[in-house]
């Protein structure tokens, strides 16, 4: 079997779940839709896609672009991906959003519901903002790209 590097077997899971997600009819405003049409994806799939999202929102807004695109409905599986990967900083800096833009405590489908929709406050986004603090300070000290591709090889072997 040929060896492939970390970062080249995420992009091509990212690529193959992507293009899924790009190329299935779905109304894009409706939740359940797109969370079933990402929940369709292989585990492999569905992991590499999420924790790739959420990084790409973190870095490009920070954690109130990744609510405020909608991702936030994946924030749950997010948390269990990087645990299972051992990114617990990450994870616990998600864990932590949650209170944040979610302080009544909904559950399962009220929650993607909530959040599918979701309106900052301006208190809201400030409190987002530390935790971007933060994700930013994980830098070479969490490496995704390193926990991902690593979990990955070894799911291969």
């Amino acid at each position: 079997m040929e060896s492939i590097s970390n970062r080249a077997l995420i992009s091509r899971l990212y690529s193959s779940a992507n293009q899924q997600v790009e190329n299935a009819q779905f109304d894009i405003e409706n939740w359940t839709q797109w969370y079933a049409v990402v929940q369709g994806l292989t585990g492999p799939e569905k992991m590499v896609y999420v924790i790739v999202k959420l990084n790409q929102s973190v870095t490009n807004g920070g954690m109130a672009e990744f609510y405020e695109t909608s991702f936030g409905i994946f924030a749950p599986e997010i948390i269990h991906a990087l645990n299972e990967i051992k990114a617990f900083a990450t994870a616990d800096i998600v864990s932590s959003s949650l209170p944040i833009v979610n302080p009544t405590e909904l559950l399962d489908d009220d929650y993607k519901a909530f959040v599918f929709n979701l309106q900052l406050s301006e208190q809201q986004r400030k409190q987002l903002f530390a935790l971007d603090i933060r994700y930013d300070q994980l830098h070479g000290h969490e490496n995704l790209e390193d926990l991902l591709g690593d979990y990955l090889q070894a799911m291969l072997k």
